[in-house]
């Protein structure tokens, strides 16, 4: 099941394992872009086969409506990935919440694509998915992602104390929750 949508200037679309080297590239060609943001990544995390054995429990995933990762092509270069936007941990029930994340790579930054995907993909959720609720996690310095999620009017909760570990030491993040006007 290969999920496929497109936006003004985008191409959204779930990958299969065939994308592994693609995907491989995109996060080696942004290892120093996300690093400041992200968790330590495991020692073969930048190799193909990693990404083949992650792309097929995202497949899995996604047809258990576990989440949805849409990975972002350029509709001029639609071989080259540019980015994603992920819902995770999508709770059921009384809950109907998930996580929101997103990369952007480092060559395509301030141009509006994050805004145009998550623009697409928000009602989609809510509406297609049925959820009540969206969440993103945030570091305090990551002034454009705040600007992003502010500009998505994404609304400030609060601050998580010592909520993840990024290069050895526990780091406080900011709690952004966007409601469903839908419901």
């Amino acid at each position: 099941m290969q999920l496929v949508y497109t936006t003004s200037r985008l191409i959204l679309k779930t990958l299969d394992a065939s994308y592994a080297d693609r995907v491989c590239q995109f996060y080696s060609n942004n290892k120093s872009h996300f690093e400041p943001w992200e968790p330590k990544r495991v020692d073969n995390f930048y190799t193909p086969d990693f990404h083949k054995i992650s792309l097929r429990y995202e497949e899995n995933s996604i047809a258990n409506y576990h989440m949805l990762r849409l990975w972002l092509f350029n509709k001029y270069d639609p071989s080259t990935i540019i980015g994603c936007i992920s819902f995770s941990d999508m709770k059921k029930g009384a809950l109907l919440n998930c996580q929101l994340s997103y990369k952007i790579d480092k060559d395509n930054l301030r141009q509006g694509y994050a805004t145009e995907a998550l623009n697409f993909a928000i009602p989609l959720v809510f509406d297609g998915y049925q959820f009540h609720r969206i969440e993103a996690m945030v570091h305090p310095k990551n002034t454009p992602s705040i600007k992003l999620l502010e500009n998505l009017n994404f609304e400030l909760e609060g601050t998580a104390k010592s909520y993840i570990n990024l290069n050895d030491k526990w780091v406080d993040h900011q709690r952004y929750s966007l409601i469903s006007r839908y419901q």
